[in-house]
C-alpha cells in the first residue's frame, strides 16, 4: 500500500489540513490504497490541532485524521513513498537531514508547477485558516488525478 507523508513545522495546521483533504479527495478518485499522514519538523508533545483547523475541515464535511501533532522520525520517512512539504526550506531540511527522503520528497505547490510555499496560519484568524485550506486544494486534486 503506497503512502503519503505531509510535512510542517508543527504538525497542527498545514500538514493536517492537507492530510484530511487528500484522504477525501483520494477516496472520491478511487485511490483507496493510499494511505496518507503527516507529521512536523519542530512538532512539540502534548500540543493538539487548533479548533480553527477543525471548523475549515468541517466546513468540507472532513475532520482531522487526529487530534493530536506526531513529530517527524527516520521511520515516518522511511516508510513514505511520497513525501510532500509545505516550503522550500522543509523540503531542504528534509533532504539533508534524511539520506532515505531523497528522490521522494517536494513541495506540495511543486505539484502544480509552482514555486510557492504554503503559508502557515497558526495563531491566526480562521479566515486565514480557510485561505490556507483553499490553496492547497488545487494541488492536492492534481495530485489525486496524477496518481490514479
Amino acid at each position: 500500500m503506497p503512502r503519503l507523508l505531509f510535512v510542517c513545522s508543527s504538525n497542527r495546521t498545514r500538514g493536517p489540513i492537507a492530510a484530511a483533504l487528500f484522504q477525501n479527495a483520494a477516496k472520491l478518485g478511487g485511490l483507496d490504497d493510499w494511505e496518507v499522514d503527516s507529521a512536523g519538523i519542530r512538532a512539540q508533545h502534548g500540543q493538539h490541532i487548533p479548533d480553527e483547523v477543525v471548523t475549515v475541515l468541517a466546513e468540507k464535511g472532513l475532520q482531522p485524521l487526529r487530534i493530536g501533532v506526531q513529530f517527524l522520525t527516520p521511520k515516518l520517512i522511511k516508510m513514505a513513498d511520497l513525501i510532500l512539504c509545505m516550503t522550500g526550506n522543509q523540503e531542504k531540511e528534509l533532504l539533508t537531514t534524511f539520506v532515505s527522503a531523497r528522490n521522494k520528497t517536494k513541495t506540495l505547490m511543486s505539484i502544480l508547477r509552482e514555486d510557492t510555499d504554503i503559508f502557515d496560519p497558526n495563531h491566526l484568524s480562521v479566515e486565514k485558516y480557510r485561505a490556507c485550506r483553499d490553496m492547497m486544494l488545487p494541488a492536492i486534486n492534481e495530485l489525486v488525478e496524477r496518481l490514479k
